[in-house]
């Protein structure tokens, strides 16, 4: 599991790159043959998730009931690591932290590591729309392709893959041209981080901290499947990951809610931070990925900012 600050410091980050480049964009480009690299997945992106059910430890009713208490059916167990908890407990009925969590690992770090997605914010009055796909793991690193659409900068595509990071944007790149630079030269000392933040079973680790009540709300329809929905109230301030930030925009609590699907994968997530509300959703959880990067043909150099060695 990987540890991040949450999944919002993606979306700071991927705009922080974004403005960097932007920011680059009076200098003339020139193209260049840089070495290219390539992801090691393939597959379709277009194929629905196949990963088995993962119900199979049923919550037991085995310990005996005494003469005196005789056992009730009153409270249902929810302890069943993995199970269709949505099946088994009534709506209304607050679940562990703990076996919430385990719900969300119980496909397997496997099923986990791929997944394609959907991101509807609001960033400081600005509706910003990020969609992709993302592999965590290919030998040669975590990958993702993603397309940020921004306001007053158009349709921006960024490719991370081998380390490196491909930023094709309006007005800074020629049409269907990329800037190639190393991650860590751009972001610095936020590379790993920016990394992590791409794995979006990592903020569970926050949730698993900061997780005050966790309730779940029912079964509902959402874009024509039945999910599960839970609402989660998290205490932002026992959050480890937030030490040493600025959280002067943070609040003291964040309540999140939460949808999965019969097999425990995480299919929609939203949250609403001082007014600005984030939508995320995921699909195609485990299937194979195919993430490249550009032709060295599609490469351009801009004066003053770091490329990798051709």
């Amino acid at each position: 599991m990987r540890r991040n600050t949450t999944t919002w410091g993606m979306i700071a980050a991927s705009g922080a790159l974004v403005l960097t480049l932007a920011a680059c964009g009076d200098d003339s480009p020139e193209v260049e043959e840089p070495t290219t690299n390539a992801a090691d997945a393939d597959g379709s992106e277009d194929i629905t998730d196949e990963a088995p059910a993962t119900d199979d430890a049923p919550a037991t009713d085995e310990a005996p009931a005494t003469d005196d208490a005789p056992a009730t059916d009153d409270a249902p167990a929810t302890d069943d690591a993995g199970g269709d908890v949505g099946g088994d407990v009534a709506a209304g009925t607050e679940v562990s932290t703990d076996d919430f969590i385990s719900m969300l690992k119980s496909p397997g770090n496997d099923q986990l590591s791929s997944f394609s997605m959907q991101m509807d914010m609001d960033v400081q009055g600005q509706a910003m729309v990020m969609s992709g796909k993302a592999d965590l793991g290919g030998s040669a690193g975590p990958a993702m392709d993603m397309q940020m659409e921004i306001p007053g900068m158009g349709s921006i595509n960024m490719i991370m893959v081998d380390g490196n990071a491909y930023m094709s944007v309006p007005g800074v790149t020629e049409d269907g041209q990329f800037l190639q630079m190393p991650l860590e030269e751009v972001m610095g000392e936020d590379a790993d981080d920016f990394t992590n933040q791409v794995d979006m079973t990592s903020q569970w680790d926050d949730w698993e901290t900061g997780a005050q009540q966790i309730t779940f709300v029912g079964p509902e329809d959402v874009d024509g499947e039945t999910l599960n929905h839970y609402t989660m109230l998290m205490d932002t301030t026992e959050l480890t990951s937030l030490e040493g930030e600025d959280t002067a925009g943070m609040p003291d609590e964040i309540t999140y809610d939460v949808w999965l699907d019969d097999q425990n994968f995480m299919r929609q997530v939203t949250f609403d931070i001082m007014g600005s509300v984030t939508t995320m959703k995921m699909a195609d959880w485990g299937q194979p990925v195919d993430i490249t990067a550009p032709d060295a043909s599609q490469i351009m150099e801009m004066p003053g900012m770091p490329t990798t060695s051709p």
